[in-house]
């Protein structure tokens, strides 16, 4: 089992948490985990990037040149990023902010989820990165949904009203 991840979205989008929270869920399972995460100086706004790389066997270095699977959060950020993705690689888009159009590429399989207004009608949309990391799951099956689950369940940072926000919106990502 090996993925190389990269995703990108503009602060504030909750990008480095989907890295993160992705990357805490895979090391409980005993997997090997890197998380490369890479923003602006900006509060918000600026560019968020992160790199997670899961595996088995030991990872030798977090730089992925060429991702296998990539996650775009807002449109500003398929021109810059998407050149990268391997050919024959997963590209997974807030289709929200993302037109299928700006994609460009038939090298490549495009799964579109709607992420933001799924989690604006969760009353959020903040939790579009939670969104987006339920779709990547199924899709990739890269460890079980439970794995996630729990490590949201641990976090110290989830106040009981956030906990089930992320929670549903998981679901519904996993049920996309």
């Amino acid at each position: 089992m090996y993925l190389d991840l990269f995703l990108a979205g503009i602060g504030g989008q909750g990008v480095l948490l989907l890295g993160q929270v992705m990357a805490r869920a895979a090391a409980a399972e005993g997997l090997q985990v890197t998380w490369l995460p890479v923003y602006g100086v900006e509060k918000r706004g600026g560019d968020a990037t992160c790199t997670v790389i899961i595996s088995e066997d030991e990872i030798y270095s977090p730089v992925v040149a060429h991702p296998s699977v990539m996650v775009l959060m807002h449109s500003r950020m398929v021109p810059r990023f998407l050149p990268r993705l391997k050919e024959c690689g997963l590209l997974i888009t807030n289709s929200t902010l993302i037109e299928a159009s700006e994609i460009g590429r038939n090298d490549i399989e495009v799964l579109e989820v709607p992420a933001t207004a799924k989690a604006q009608k969760l009353g959020n949309e903040k939790v579009s990165n939670i969104v987006l990391l339920g779709a990547l799951l199924k899709r990739t099956g890269i460890m079980p949904l439970e794995a996630v689950r729990r490590e949201l369940l641990g976090s110290s940072k989830n106040r009981e009203e956030q906990l089930e926000l992320n929670l549903k919106a998981l679901d519904i990502g996993y049920s996309l």
